[in-house]
């Protein structure tokens, strides 16, 4: 028995669940709206072989958030990894590289040229880390943002569920951030060996892909508390679901990461 209403972990931790999507409501033109695209991002099986039981939509919040951000993160390395690579292997044998000048020239600008502020004493990031920095913002902004609504429109007579549509992106956008923010801390990582970008020079991105999934894992966890609070049992449920626990000590862990190592945006 757990002693003051404490939840813990009584049962096994699924690593594999239904995605098979099941409508509540009690109207098909509700259900129907549930279902679109930057709502409830389901999908239906289009293979012939698909058994007609089988046709039903499925969930697929982590295919339409989690997927796209790590495609925002690969498509950067991929671009600079090309000139590295291609130029490493001219020089390897022993071939004149006078052909990747200017591409290497551009490569060479976007990544050293920077801008100071006398007066406030200050260096900007580079060029090409403002730029990425900047398509990031951009990004991130109309992936959580954009889709509507923030919030079930639930009432008394009917319930779209108890996960706010931009509590679900959110959480799915910042888990794609994790593998980038691991991989740009270690010295010896792929981002590297790819693109010839040291170590060091990856600690600005690390430190923004940390910030970003700072604030998504504050969007994620916000309208939560909102949604149970306007339903009256904020209470109860942090009395009786584990979630809450776990997450809360995991945002606290977080935001102690996050501020301690907190330095100039540069």
């Amino acid at each position: 028995m757990a002693s003051h209403n404490t939840p813990w972990l009584d049962s096994p931790v699924l690593l594999h669940s239904s995605r098979v999507y099941k409508c509540s409501l009690n109207s098909t033109e509700l259900c129907e709206w549930q279902q679109g695209y930057w709502r409830f991002w389901y999908d239906m099986p289009v293979s012939p072989n698909t058994n007609t039981t089988d046709r039903r939509p499925r969930y697929e919040a982590d295919h339409r958030y989690a997927l796209p951000t790590l495609a925002f993160f690969l498509a950067p390395i991929i671009v600079f990894a090309i000139p590295h690579m291609y130029t490493r292997t001219l020089r390897l044998r022993g071939k004149n590289t006078t052909g990747a000048t200017r591409p290497i020239a551009l490569y060479r600008y976007l990544s050293y040229k920077c801008f100071r502020i006398p007066l406030l004493d200050w260096n900007s990031a580079s060029v090409g880390a403002m730029l990425l920095a900047t398509v990031g913002t951009i990004f991130f902004s109309s992936m959580a943002l954009g889709p509507k609504p923030y919030y079930w429109p639930n009432t008394h007579s009917h319930s779209f569920g108890n996960s706010p549509p931009i509590a679900t992106r959110a959480g799915w956008l910042s888990i794609g951030c994790m593998p980038f923010i691991f991989a740009t801390s270690s010295r010896s990582n792929f981002i590297s060996a790819l693109t010839g970008v040291s170590h060091e020079r990856l600690q600005t991105f690390h430190r923004w892909i940390s910030y970003s999934f700072y604030l998504l894992a504050l969007v994620h966890t916000f309208p939560f508390i909102v949604f149970h609070v306007w339903k009256g049992d904020m209470v109860k449920q942090w009395n009786s679901s584990v979630v809450y626990w776990t997450g809360v000590v995991a945002l606290l862990a977080q935001t102690w990461l996050t501020f301690a190592s907190a330095g100039p945006l540069r």
